[in-house]
């Protein structure tokens, strides 16, 4: 018998359990190839028991839905745009109706499977909480007041289900009304269920920038318009400052810091608009974390990824996430209405859908999803 048929004739011989125990142990890559090997391998890796085991992949993107109801008020509730096919959605219904007294459920945050929502109540109708949920469980959690809500200017959520099944939920604080520079931050855990308040630690003079952030290697991470990157770890113990290199600098009077932070594969990236050449992006990776040395990855044409020339960040095209596992960055383009993804390595574009909601605002949120099939929050055990 040849070396091929051994190996075939000793994968026949594992049992399910122990494939799926296999599995569980690769990365999400790895995963998604051997959904290939045959139709039994395929159903082992998507059955609903298997998949709280095994890691899975970015499926498509949360974002909210504007409508009007019954009364013809303009109402939000979330809505999902899948990038897998009938494969990416992994809940029935994008809209959460399991997070019941809400007349308004804005999705603000995505990060590994839990989203954070601003929820305004049917009743008393000028209330509202802040929920972390699972859409795939179908598990929340309400969020108990801060006492510091009214020097909010910002909330990030920060989850690791392969360090903790814990989240937290950052609550960044303004201490200057005119200028809106950071004066503190709450930090929410599910393991105590409880805020702890933590004096700024980064230095005076320092605003954050309306983006997502990105939470990695247990910290949460922040643009600023000072042209630094803030982090603070889940404790409150840990304030960091990456400074940026001359050349990541670039900003516009009327739409702010032109750059994007995100990671893919364990490193922080950050892409950024050229000066001089706003039809070029820059991507930067941090590959020694520690190090705080950024890297120049690509640059990346946008006159040649859409097919027409002047198009600006932020103005014309928003970048919305990179893809978790690869150098896949993915792009609203606003006047198409298009989802799209290019891929850095290949530079290969590709059209995912026409959107059904118009992107009027650069910060309309589309939140990345990976899905968590957990049965529970940490909190709720």
């Amino acid at each position: 018998m040849d070396r091929s048929k051994k190996r075939a004739s000793a994968a026949a011989d594992l049992t399910d359990d122990l494939i799926v125990e296999i599995l569980s142990r690769l990365p999400v890559k790895a995963v998604c190839r051997f959904k290939c090997v045959s139709r039994h391998w395929y159903g082992l890796i998507s059955h609903p028991e298997h998949r709280k085991k095994i890691p899975q992949t970015l499926s498509g993107f949360f974002y909210p839905s504007l409508s009007l109801n019954h009364e013809d008020d303009m109402i939000i509730f979330p809505d999902f745009e899948g990038i897998l096919g009938d494969e990416g959605l992994q809940f029935p219904d994008p809209s959460l109706p399991f997070m019941t007294g809400y007349r308004m459920i804005i999705p603000k945050v995505c990060c590994n499977g839990l989203l954070l929502c601003l929820c305004w109540k049917v009743s008393p109708a000028d209330e509202a909480d802040y929920v972390v949920c699972n859409p795939a469980s179908e598990k929340w959690v309400v969020l108990p007041d801060s006492d510091y809500e009214a020097n909010a200017s910002a909330y990030r959520l920060g989850f690791d289900p392969a360090v903790s099944s814990h989240f937290h939920v950052f609550e960044i604080l303004e201490g200057d009304e005119d200028y809106g520079f950071v004066s503190g931050v709450n930090i929410y855990s599910s393991e105590t269920g409880a805020w702890s308040h933590k004096g700024n630690g980064w230095g005076d003079e320092l605003q954050v920038v309306e983006s997502r952030g990105v939470f990695l290697n247990g910290m949460l991470h922040l643009i600023t318009h000072q042209h630094k990157i803030l982090a603070i770890d889940t404790a409150g113990n840990t304030w960091r400052t990456i400074p940026l290199l001359d050349t990541m600098r670039v900003e516009c009077f009327c739409r702010g810091v032109l750059a994007f932070i995100g990671q893919s594969q364990g490193i922080l990236y950050y892409i950024n608009m050229r000066d001089r050449d706003g039809s070029i992006l820059s991507v930067w990776i941090l590959e020694d974390y520690d190090s705080s040395e950024w890297t120049f990855k690509y640059n990346i044409s946008m006159t040649q990824l859409f097919g027409e020339p002047d198009l600006l960040f932020e103005r014309d095209y928003a970048l919305i996430a990179i893809h978790p596992e690869c150098n896949l960055i993915f792009f609203v383009w606003m006047c198409e209405n298009i989802l799209m993804s290019y891929d850095m390595d290949r530079g290969k574009v590709r059209v995912i859908c026409s959107l059904k909601e118009r992107m009027y605002d650069t910060f309309l949120p589309y939140l990345p999803y990976v899905p968590f099939f957990s049965d529970s929050l940490a909190d709720q055990e």
